[in-house]
């Protein structure tokens, strides 16, 4: 008891804007799992989280023998990782329902690295027909992900972000099943990239860069629902600051980027199918393979890298699930040449897709699953204008097994 006491302590840290009186008066649930999990890569893998979030394999690195050096299989039999979260519901404030979620996740064996994901915490008031939500959750375009076995959640196929924002939700319909959404947006740990100020031609990940701009992300969607159907779309607008010259009184550089999104949903009974597709500009900080790039012959102006994206998912069964994922990216380009490139991930890939078939049995609080997973990405030669051609396939295979128990 005194060890859950104190990790109940450290979660709701941030939530003390609550008094002291309407804390006495919440209730607390707690929620979350404990997971092992194994895979086994037929090549050398780009991948988070000490190998677990898959993303995509690495390219040809050839010696001067000819060999490929990444082109080598590797397991992973051990892997562990637990997640702890609490939903706090308390007093009605200024005429609305108040609630606050906590949510930290723990993962890998590093004795190195922090592997303590800080995944959401914000405070949320509930009107009959209005929501006004303020901290960190899901970004909106992250609101519907496939259930796979991945804690990648078909990343980078799929929007992986969660950002502070401050949010709101108008409900609208005869029971309230309709929904438009408006959202400023902040980075933190999923964040833009750019040049190294102390080394400019080294990108980095910063939220510097989102936060020198003095706006946020600015997000606008709708959710409309349709018995077991339902649709949304959204967009969003950001502005970033990738260089700030010293040099002539701090003048800042600008970069705008628009994303969009469409996706739909359908659930009756056994069946569950889901899908989405985004297309926009310099979406890095939502785990799309994009970026920006200096364009030639200007001083310092920037222009944005499009891609575009789309996945779908369909599931069967109650106990016994069966389920397949398939998804497809496609670099775009920049609007000009270029002449540097920030990005994410290789600056070398056209395109790529991935099929992941997986089963899953629950029993009890005991989920035991097996995903095999697919990658395939076009490597060729990268073009002025961002895009890339004379291309070639490298693929990945991944086979994950996954013990859960939820709580």
């Amino acid at each position: 008891m005194k060890i859950r006491t104190l990790v109940l302590q450290a979660l709701i840290a941030s939530l003390l804007p609550l008094s002291v009186s309407a804390q006495k008066k919440a209730t607390i649930d707690w929620y979350g799992f404990v997971a092992a999990q194994s895979f086994m890569d037929s090549r050398r893998n780009m991948a988070g989280a000490e190998g677990f979030l898959s993303l995509y394999p690495a390219p040809q690195d050839k010696n001067s023998s000819g060999t490929d050096e990444n082109d080598y299989s590797s397991e992973s039999w051990y892997g562990t990782m637990a997640r702890f979260g609490v939903n706090i519901k308390g007093p009605e404030i200024f005429g609305a329902a108040s609630r606050a979620r906590a949510e930290i996740e723990f993962s890998g064996h590093s004795q190195t690295e922090n592997h303590v994901l800080y995944r959401h915490a914000f405070i949320a008031l509930d009107w009959e027909d209005e929501t006004l939500l303020l901290g960190q959750t899901w970004h909106p375009m992250n609101d519907l992900f496939p259930s796979t076995v991945s804690i990648a959640l078909g990343s980078p196929f799929n929007a992986l972000n969660r950002s502070p924002q401050f949010r709101g939700e108008k409900y609208f319909g005869k029971e309230n099943q309709h929904k438009l959404i408006i959202a400023t947006i902040f980075q933190a740990m999923n964040t833009s990239v750019g040049p190294d100020a102390t080394n400019p031609g080294k990108t980095i990940k910063s939220n510097s860069f989102q936060r020198n701009s003095g706006m946020p992300m600015i997000y606008a969607g709708a959710d409309f629902t349709f018995g077991a159907l339902k649709i949304g779309a959204g967009a969003e607008y950001q502005r970033i600051v990738p260089f700030i010259d010293s040099n002539d009184n701090n003048k800042k550089y600008y970069l705008n980027g628009f994303s969009g999104m469409l996706q739909a949903q359908y659930n009756q009974e056994k069946l569950s199918v889901k899908a989405k597709a985004l297309v926009g500009q310099n979406m890095s900080h939502l785990g799309i393979c994009s970026g920006y790039g200096l364009a030639a012959g200007t001083d310092r102006e920037y222009v944005p890298l499009t891609a575009a994206t789309s996945w779908a998912q369909v599931q069967y069964g109650d106990a016994l699930k069966w389920g397949v994922f398939g998804g497809y990216m496609k670099n775009l380009g920049a609007s000009k040449d270029i002449v540097a490139v920030y990005l994410n991930c290789a600056d070398d890939i056209d395109q790529m897709w991935r099929i992941a078939p997986s089963v899953s049995y629950t029993v009890g609080n005991m989920n035991l699953a097996c995903e095999y997973e697919l990658t395939t990405v076009a490597y060729g030669k990268l073009k002025d204008n961002g895009t890339v051609t004379d291309t070639h396939d490298v693929m990945n295979h991944r086979v994950l097994l996954s013990v859960m128990y939820s709580f």
